[in-house]
């Protein structure tokens, strides 16, 4: 009995020492980021089943919260709606340009990348 009140804690201090401190914040990005892979698959869904309105919706959302994939679909959706969609969904100006800034930062990243391994 006492063995067990004894190797308990030092279980618990050999495995702090072994397995590195996770920040809080490492954490609370990774759960961030499962939600955001979990409303983009829901906005991925709903575009697919043809709920065009629910899924602008979500994208943009997810296209305010920084998301560039989404900014992109919900910039797509807004100027082309009503040709390709039937829909006329609204974007302020300003939610807009934010959108565009996150397309256009990723695309250069993914440039920046590419000239990299290249060795440009």
């Amino acid at each position: 009995m006492r063995f067990t009140f004894i190797a308990a804690p030092l279980l618990g201090l050999a495995m702090a020492t072994i397995s590195p401190a996770v920040p809080a914040q490492a954490v609370k990005a990774e759960l961030r980021g499962a939600a955001q892979s979990a409303r983009q698959a829901r906005a991925e869904h709903d575009f697919r089943a043809g709920r065009y309105a629910s899924a602008y919706a979500r994208f943009a959302s997810l296209a305010d919260a920084g998301h560039a994939p989404s900014a992109q679909v919900a910039l797509l959706m807004v100027r082309h709606g009503p040709a390709l969609f039937g829909s006329d969904w609204f974007a302020t100006p300003a939610q807009q340009m934010r959108w565009n800034a996150l397309v256009v930062n990723a695309a250069r990243g993914r440039l920046d990348i590419e000239d990299n391994e290249r060795g440009d």
